[in-house]
């Protein structure tokens, strides 16, 4: 329901051989609810939920009262595919002819057979569940509370029939109040027209008028601004002739000045045996400490246009940079922050990438050989194996077993953006031509083929694997002599 109203009550049903029905779980509902008694199941076996689609099964569900009450064979809503859950809304008339009983119901779903092979049949019963139907509180109200009801919508019946014959005897009286609307509006039509016409003039003339004030206000303050400027270079350049011959006499005396005090301070230091400044620069340089630079002065990174160039990138020295148009494809920029690390002449190096304009982390790491960008601030996510049965007669895991063959599964890697998928299939008892499986709707983007191992006296067998979920069988060449025995084995990959 879109109004949220309704009332949905879960059962866990699991593919297992016990007869013993489902204990009771306290759920019911009332014969006076109608599109909101809501049943949910969740199919299950010991591997956990059931994988189901419309594509290659159908649910069926069936109820019967302990008053003899039965409702037809139900077809089930598919709701969630990855987690087995299927729903089913009671019927509200189901629910009046089990008023006070108990309910029982039994679940049921059956491979679908495209083939229509007897031998292909296959239906799974799940266990019985329980709950029960009351009758609503309002069905208990006396004769004497309707017979009140009724006496008041009676009442409430002749009112509003007086008031619709109210309304129909002013409608046949409207036609004179139009006739004085149409009037009034074709006068105040005619007025708005006058006034919008003498407001149009007398803003024209305001416009004209203040073009003329300021067209004079821009002559008169160009004229002042001309007048200013040539006053203004004129005692400005008297002042800088007088300036610079003050600063040339002070600056004469100065460095007189500072010179007979830094010969006086080495006389001084020699006399004394003190360390001159020569010798102290000489003493500094063959000291043993790092002198290598890693940033400018004041600590910001040194900015340098790479233009895509990786082997110029790959040989900048250690450091903190600023780059742009740094070689990458897959960051969010290719301007930001590169820092460079090194063991000894390039054994080992590590250059990493930080956009400007996001948290992405990236890395480039060399010994021998550069390996591709590596992205550091992404997590990855792994479905892991998740193991499926071949269909439509296909028998399912049958070669390599004993070399530790791998079974039918497919699989989702998730690495920040890069959406990896892969597909294992093992079986026989094909048809070529025929569809062998059913993964989740989805599964691939785009439809994807790749070829399997088949036995060597066919020229070759591949896969089809469609966005629907369907994977098809198919060998190349002559298939007539194709036997149930043959078989299919393979593993394949893909990035979406």
């Amino acid at each position: 329901m879109t109004n949220g109203i309704d009332k949905k009550a879960l059962f866990k049903l699991a593919s297992e051989p016990y007869l013993k029905p489902i204990s009771d779980l306290g759920f019911g509902f009332y014969n006076l609810d109608e599109n909101t008694a809501i049943l949910r199941f969740q199919l299950y076996n010991d591997k956990g939920p059931l994988l189901i689609s419309k594509n290659n099964l159908t649910a069926y569900a069936y109820f019967e009262s302990t008053n003899g009450s039965v409702s037809d064979v139900i077809e089930l809503e598919i709701e969630d595919e990855f987690k087995g859950i299927v729903t089913i809304t009671l019927d509200s008339a189901f629910l009046h002819a089990c008023t006070d009983t108990t309910v029982t119901g039994q679940a049921y779903i059956g491979v679908n057979n495209v083939k229509g092979n007897p031998q292909y049949n296959e239906v799974a019963v799940f266990r019985e569940f329980k709950f029960e139907v009351a009758d609503a509180l309002i069905n208990k109200t006396s004769s004497v509370t309707k017979i009140e009801y009724i006496r008041m919508f009676s009442q409430l019946k002749q009112r509003i029939e007086q008031q619709v014959k109210d309304i129909e005897a002013a409608i046949a009286n409207g036609a004179d109040y139009v006739a004085e609307m149409k009037s009034v509006l074709q006068q105040g039509i005619e007025t708005l027209n006058t006034i919008v016409n003498e407001g149009k003039t007398d803003i024209q003339a305001f416009i004209n008028q203040a073009k003329m004030d300021l067209t004079k206000v821009k002559d008169d303050a160009i004229s002042d601004i001309a007048t200013l400027s040539n006053n203004t270079k004129t005692s400005i350049q008297n002042t800088a002739d007088t300036a610079n011959s003050s600063v040339k006499i002070a600056s004469d005396e100065a460095v007189s000045h500072v010179d007979s005090k830094v010969a006086e301070f080495n006389k001084t230091v020699e006399e004394n045996g003190f360390i001159t400044p020569d010798k102290l620069n000489e003493d500094i340089n063959n000291l043993e400490w790092q002198k290598y630079k890693v940033t400018n002065d004041d600590g910001s990174y040194t900015l340098i246009a790479m233009d895509s160039d990786l082997d110029a990138y790959h040989n900048l020295k250690p450091g903190n940079y600023y780059t742009t148009s740094t070689p990458i494809t897959a960051a969010s920029s290719t301007a930001g922050f590169t820092t460079v690390i090194t063991r000894g002449s390039n054994i080992v190096k590590h250059i990493i990438y930080r956009p400007y304009n996001s948290k992405q982390v990236w890395m480039k790491r060399f010994y021998n050989t550069w390996n591709d960008w590596e992205r550091l601030d992404s997590t990855q996510t792994d479905t892991g194996w998740v193991e499926f049965n071949l269909i439509n007669g296909a028998e399912s895991n049958t070669e390599y077993s004993d070399r530790n063959g791998f079974k039918c599964a497919y699989r989702t890697i998730v690495n920040g953006n890069v959406i990896e998928r892969c597909l294992r299939i093992n079986g026989s008892n094909f048809v070529p031509g025929q569809t062998i499986a059913n993964l989740p709707s989805g599964f691939c983007k785009n439809a994807q083929t790749f070829p399997v191992r088949i036995p060597t006296k066919y020229a070759g067998g591949y896969l089809v694997i469609e966005p629907t979920g369907n994977v098809k069988f198919y060998i190349n060449g002559d298939s007539s002599a194709w036997v149930s025995t043959d078989y299919a084995y393979g593993e394949m990959s893909w990035k979406d």
